[in-house]
């Protein structure tokens, strides 16, 4: 049976749109109806779930277009990308075919207005309501924001209104309209409020200041951090050098590096990796070297992630040993100079 089975001929439209680019799509709505444009914005905002599955869309392109080139995904727009499509495909008239479309998304689900206003403030609000008004409200939002509202709950309160969702029996109309109203009084009313700061981004910024110092004081510092916390300190060599870096090392660290690192390991850390990576690294291999990796490379195949990971971790062990004896030391733009 088709995935498109059920799926209403107006939103095959909004995702078909969707997946064009955006001058495209203005140019097909151009010569719509207006009252087909306004359903078409409207589907957009509030498009089927099951249109953002895998291949849906290209089965859907098929349908319409009869044919399709490379893969295609698409979401539900925000109101910024449907306020831009409509003001390329209507004009003037674009900002009250917008209005009518918000009347009737709010006459629909009375909380849509909720998805305009950050997550940690929703979820500030709704942590001063009860349990029963959270399910309620969560229960009309999309999925993943929702979820994101939940993740600033505790365990115990993400419980209780997950069982509240689950358990739902939704008030009348005007009960709901109401509910959702206060609501977004409250939430536009509210005081802004702070997120909090990533660890691991403070983490990064030390590690960017340490590639910049004098390595005098980059081993004080990570001493200090060792003796203090050793999986911080660990972290903060980890962002000191990446991965992607290996891109930027010049020659004779590179072959310092190389040196070190069995083909084997060369070859399945390889996999996927960069093009700047990958020439980086095969450039200050020998020929005989590079026939071996490539060999190598094909004989292995297809390998799961992890496999690959690993030798890659293998590999940044290898250059972090260097950064801390002092042998190797990344600089600014991803330079790097040997002593």
């Amino acid at each position: 049976m088709s995935n498109l089975e059920g799926v209403a001929g107006i939103q095959r439209v909004a995702a078909f749109l969707l997946s064009l680019d955006r001058q495209k799509a203005s140019e097909i709505m151009s010569g719509m109806a207006p009252e087909i444009v306004s359903r078409v914005a409207e589907a957009m905002l509030d498009l089927d779930p099951r249109l953002t599955d895998t291949g849906v869309v290209d089965e859907l392109v098929k349908q319409v277009a009869g044919k399709v080139r490379g893969p295609r995904t698409v979401r539900a727009a925000d109101d910024q990308s449907v306020k831009t499509l409509l003001d390329s495909a209507l004009g003037t008239s674009a900002a009250d075919v917008f209005d009518d479309v918000q009347k009737r998304r709010r006459g629909d689900n009375p909380f849509v207005e909720l998805h305009d206003h950050p997550a940690r403030t929703v979820a500030t609000v709704l942590q001063q309501e009860s349990p029963a008004v959270c399910g309620l409200a969560l229960a009309h939002l999309d999925a993943s924001f929702a979820a994101d509202v939940l993740r600033f709950f505790g365990e115990d309160e993400q419980l209780d209104v997950m069982r509240r969702m689950a358990k739902l029996t939704p008030p009348g109309p005007s009960v709901l309209k109401t509910i959702a109203t206060n609501l977004v009084e409250q939430i536009e009313n509210a005081p802004p409020v702070s997120e909090k700061a990533d660890p691991s981004e403070r983490l990064k910024s030390i590690a960017e200041i340490l590639n910049n110092s004098t390595p005098e004081v980059e081993k004080r510092v990570m001493e200090v951090f060792g003796d203090m916390d050793p999986e911080m300190a660990q972290e903060v060599r980890e962002h000191m050098f990446t991965w992607e870096d290996i891109g930027g090392i010049g020659k004779r660290p590179m072959q310092k590096i190389l040196g070190m690192v069995d083909t084997k390991t060369l070859s399945i850390a390889l996999k996927g990796a960069s093009s700047t990576v990958e020439q980086n690294i095969l450039d200050n291999l020998s020929s005989r070297v590079r026939d071996m990796v490539a060999e190598e490379r094909e004989i292995a195949g297809p390998l799961p992630i992890s496999d690959v990971q690993s030798a890659r971790n293998e590999i940044m062990v290898s250059i972090r040993t260097l950064i801390e004896t002092g042998e190797f030391r990344p600089t600014r733009g991803s330079d790097a100079l040997v002593e």
